[in-house]
């Protein structure tokens, strides 16, 4: 996979502010149970000026998009690093376990992603994300399949397997039975690539 350049010190900087404004909104989000606290509270809880908050995120609902950009990155590091060989299913719930055990996603994070998931405008946020995890699983299952450069056939499975992962953390996030997470990804896997062609098919 190709390795993004290095951010500058002022990229970091940046991303870094942005992350605590975006920590600081899911919080109060959590304490609240729902996503109406204003842009005043926010700014004021991680200690900028209104000013400051537009400048890094033009509305509010936007608030969230550092948050999962981050998760994003998490996944795509751990698709580079993921071993060359093993079974496909396998190593993909790997990648993703991986990621969420980086986060440590615990009962606040879960209800932050269940107040996010209630609300149409955040939800969209999270769906975003997705533009560039399917870029880079794409590339993942082409190295792992060998699949020709055909659009549909390099870009649909990627995409069905992140829309595949987050309907398993709607679904995780939302039921008390308490199934565990890692069955589930395996579930949606192999109803998303067990009907995949590949070169010895």
């Amino acid at each position: 996979m190709t390795k993004p350049s290095r951010p500058s010190l002022t990229e970091r900087r940046t991303e870094e502010l942005r992350m605590t404004i975006a920590h600081k909104a899911a919080e109060i989000f959590v304490a609240d149970g729902d996503t109406s606290a204003t842009v005043e509270r926010i700014a004021e809880a991680a200690g900028i000026a209104t000013r400051t908050f537009y400048r890094h995120f033009p509305v509010k609902e936007d608030v969230v998009r550092p948050l999962f950009r981050h998760s994003s990155q998490l996944v795509i590091k751990a698709l580079r690093d993921a071993p060359s060989d093993g079974n496909l299913v396998e190593v993909l719930v790997a990648v993703w376990m991986s990621a969420l055990e980086e986060q440590v996603v615990g009962p606040s994070e879960r209800r932050f992603l269940a107040v996010v998931a209630a609300s149409p405008q955040y939800r969209l946020r999270w769906m975003e994300v997705d533009d560039e995890l399917s870029e880079a699983v794409a590339e993942f299952l082409a190295q792992r399949i060998g699949w020709s450069e055909r659009p549909l056939e390099r870009s649909l499975p990627a995409y069905l397997v992140v829309q595949a992962t987050r309907h398993v953390f709607m679904r995780w996030i939302t039921s008390d039975a308490g199934q565990d997470i890692a069955d589930l990804l395996r579930e949606a896997f192999h109803m998303v690539l067990d009907g995949v062609r590949t070169p010895s098919g």
